[in-house]
């Protein structure tokens, strides 16, 4: 049992944060989601530092740094954009 909960552990996620205020979108990926929405509310991250009030609309837990890598790149595609759509109902 314990290999099994050490395999299946979530140590990277891919998410997509928004902005409603100014109706935009972001998508990452991080270990962390909590201190990396903070970063994101504070400014310290470059491409969405002229925006505040950013909210976690959705995040996926997956076991390896290349496995949320490429769910963020596949969540800028029409098809990734297609899936966001229907998951958050925009």
């Amino acid at each position: 049992i314990l290999f099994f909960l050490y395999f299946c552990a979530m140590n990277f996620y891919s998410y997509v944060i928004y902005n409603q205020e100014h109706h935009r979108f972001f998508h990452g990926f991080c270990q962390d989601l909590d201190k990396t929405l903070l970063a994101h509310n504070e400014g310290k991250v470059e491409i969405t530092k002229y925006y505040s009030n950013w909210v976690m609309l959705f995040n996926e837990g997956f076991p390896t740094k290349q496995e949320a890598i490429r769910r963020s790149q596949f969540y800028r595609t029409v098809g990734g954009q297609r899936f966001l759509k229907n998951i958050l109902n925009f």
